[in-house]
């Protein structure tokens, strides 16, 4: 249960929006594959522990934005679903439970990839994410 909601935290950070203008022209609605996604969290205090991860995407993996606002998430054996709504500053907000809710800026869209760096700040670090996408 607790790796579970360990593998939450970094699947609802995958936020995704359309900040630049080059990707003013493309739709993020669509099945994705999962090119590769780097997770780092540095510790702030001594409570917490910091890591470093690099998941290479296996056939099979996906980033699935539906038209009717849902993504599904599909990364090795991990599954995980959330809203999402595209905001009206280009904005992507993910809901994946109750009373959580981020928003955060793609630094690349195009029509056939995607690239998200992701960084939140907690209060035992700060997390980094780059997720690379391909269609």
């Amino acid at each position: 249960m607790q790796r579970s909601k360990l593998l939450l935290l970094p699947l609802a950070l995958i936020i995704i929006a359309f900040s630049c203008k080059k990707s003013s022209n493309y739709s993020i609605v669509g099945k994705w594959s999962i090119i590769d996604d780097s997770t780092k969290f540095d510790a702030s205090s001594r409570a917490a522990s910091s890591y470093h991860s690099d998941y290479i995407g296996q056939p099979g993996d996906y980033y699935n934005f539906s038209a009717n606002g849902m993504m599904y998430v599909k990364e090795g054996a991990a599954l995980d679903s959330m809203a999402y709504e595209i905001l009206s500053n280009g904005q992507v907000r993910c809901t994946p439970s109750p009373g959580f809710t981020q928003n955060y800026t793609a630094s690349e869209v195009t029509a056939t990839t995607a690239t998200f760096n992701i960084i939140v700040s907690r209060g035992d670090g700060i997390l980094t994410k780059l997720i690379h996408l391909k269609k």
